[in-house]
């Protein structure tokens, strides 16, 4: 059975805040944890303060990606917001332990593995192949990363029921 959200319109102000999502060099407002879109292509991001990982989560905002643009080493995604909703605890929980373990684990874990033996390895295979290894095994990593964070998505993941309204009940 979906799960139901109810999503308020923003007003003029937080409109022109929930525009101005930005990290330099990891730190700033970030949106994370995206659920499952939806039959309109919308689905759910929550906003939070970061400094290199998550720290807080601030809001939580019904959206569609419109577009991306990448600049050398950045990338810019635009968002229509349709609306927030309540911060949904669970995707907190989830959003802290991808960030704060998974992915530290998963895609630095191997390479940080080959470089504790790096002494041993350089003087039995060299130190280019050495080299070559750990970008290989940070690559695949990164790889691995990226392939199970979709598939969980789309096999684990439903879809969410939204209800729009007009104003908040506070």
């Amino acid at each position: 059975m979906p799960v139901s959200d109810i999503v308020w319109s923003l007003s003029p102000a937080e409109q022109a805040r929930a525009r101005n999502f930005q990290a330099v060099n990891g730190i700033g407002r970030v949106l994370l944890g995206p659920t499952a879109r939806d039959a309109s292509g919308m689905h759910f991001k929550t906003a939070w303060i970061s400094i290199l990982l998550p720290l807080f989560p601030i809001a939580r905002y019904y959206l569609q990606e419109v577009g991306s643009l990448s600049t050398g080493m950045s990338t810019t995604t635009r968002y229509t917001i349709v609306g927030r909703s309540r911060i949904v605890g669970a995707e907190v929980v989830r959003t802290y332990l991808y960030c704060w373990l998974v992915a530290p684990l998963v895609g630095a874990g191997p390479a940080a593995l080959l470089l504790s033996q790096a002494d041993e390895l350089a003087d039995s295979i060299g130190v280019f192949a050495l080299i070559a290894l750990f970008l290989v095994t940070l690559a695949a990593s990164v790889a691995l990363l990226t392939f199970g964070t979709n598939l969980v998505r789309k096999r684990f993941f439903t879809p969410r029921t939204v209800i729009l309204r007009n104003e908040p009940n506070r």
